[in-house]
């Protein structure tokens, strides 16, 4: 018998991963060559290169996502980002059964796992590196984006949840910021940090509360969002950005997603030249007021509370054991800034 995944090291799980991994690529219709872990955060992810050369990439989800029907989802909208509005994002590949998803469980691992096989999307990451030009590219494209999810019809069926959940990993439900869950976050707080830290957020979430229903929901506000645009899923080949890892897409304002562009970059040391060129791309193809931009703050803080909640949750495992409490203490400085401002 063995060892539950949990007991394993790092290593090892990643060994035992990498065997359900090959056995996921039955269901495809390519003869496989070879199977290599990429960066493993959330997500298992693998680089699949075939006989004939070809390159994949292979995503098996989280336990956590349970449900076909929001992975699916997610896929559909990657073919039509693809198909109709030629957008540089990942290309699903259909397996054998002419299915998006594929279900496969295992005896070395408990329940059922959900996979996606993606075309490659070739291209190298940039940080420190980045220039306005870049950044005006990635904020064209996140415009481009909106503007396929304005206008497209999603199919019947079609389920994603809402980004701007207090708990934004738990990825099954929406708690709409709620006073239960608003309750829970504060609670959060105060069990790893002060009482005054714990109403400092109790402010923040009032504020960010009141700035949603502002807005509210209507089609020139909210909409499809990828969610995560940050410099970790945008890549730079020939010139060309793209933009990878839709698993966190959802329901949300569209300045959500400008927000977590520039909330990633807040340390870069061309923030302001960044941010400029990154909104002046963004006005390239779809028009943003300097009215509704002042809202970004508002979004900034909100990604910065759904980080802090996330690595409390996530604080006794790697990667997040070494840096959650650094993390935290300059979240909350963060959020302070924010509410006195």
């Amino acid at each position: 018998m063995q060892k539950p995944i949990s007991t394993l090291s790092e290593h090892g799980q990643v060994r035992r991963m990498s065997c359900l991994a090959r056995k996921v690529l039955d269901a495809y219709p390519m003869p496989v060559a070879s199977v290599s872990p990429l960066k493993q955060v959330y997500n298992k992810n693998f680089r699949i290169t075939t006989q004939s050369g070809e390159l994949y990439m292979l995503r098996i989800c989280h336990p956590r996502r349970t449900s076909v029907e929001p992975v699916q989802s997610e896929l559909i909208w990657l073919a039509a980002l693809n198909h109709e509005a030629n957008l540089p994002v990942p290309e699903p590949v259909l397996n054998k059964e002419m299915q998006y998803v594929t279900v496969v469980d295992s005896a070395d691992l408990p329940g059922f796992h959900l996979s996606a096989l993606f075309h490659w999307t070739a291209g190298r990451f940039l940080y420190r590196s980045l220039l306005p030009s870049h950044l005006f590219q990635v904020g064209e494209l996140t415009a481009r984006l909106h503007h396929h999810s304005t206008n497209w019809k999603r199919p019947a069926g079609f389920i994603r949840r809402r980004v701007d959940n207090l708990f934004c990993m738990r990825q099954e439900h929406d708690d709409n910021f709620n006073e239960a869950v608003a309750a829970q976050a504060v609670q959060a707080i105060a069990n790893v940090n002060t009482q005054q830290d714990a109403r400092l957020v109790e402010t923040v979430i009032r504020k960010v509360w009141a700035v949603l229903q502002r807005l509210g929901e209507g089609p020139e506000n909210f909409g499809l969002i990828h969610a995560d645009v940050h410099q970790s899923n945008y890549l730079f080949n020939q010139g060309r950005v793209g933009l990878i890892d839709f698993d966190d897409c959802g329901y949300g304002h569209w300045l959500y997603d400008l927000a977590v562009t520039l909330y990633c970059l807040q340390d870069h040391p061309n923030f302001a030249n960044l941010r400029e060129a990154f909104l002046a791309g963004y006005r390239q193809s779809r028009p943003l007021s300097l009215e509704y931009e002042r809202y970004l703050g508002t979004f900034i803080a909100l990604r910065t509370l759904q980080d802090m909640l996330w690595e409390i949750e996530e604080r006794n495992r790697p990667p997040f054991s070494d840096k959650w409490h650094i993390h935290m203490v300059n979240g909350l400085q963060s959020l302070h800034d924010f509410v006195n401002q």
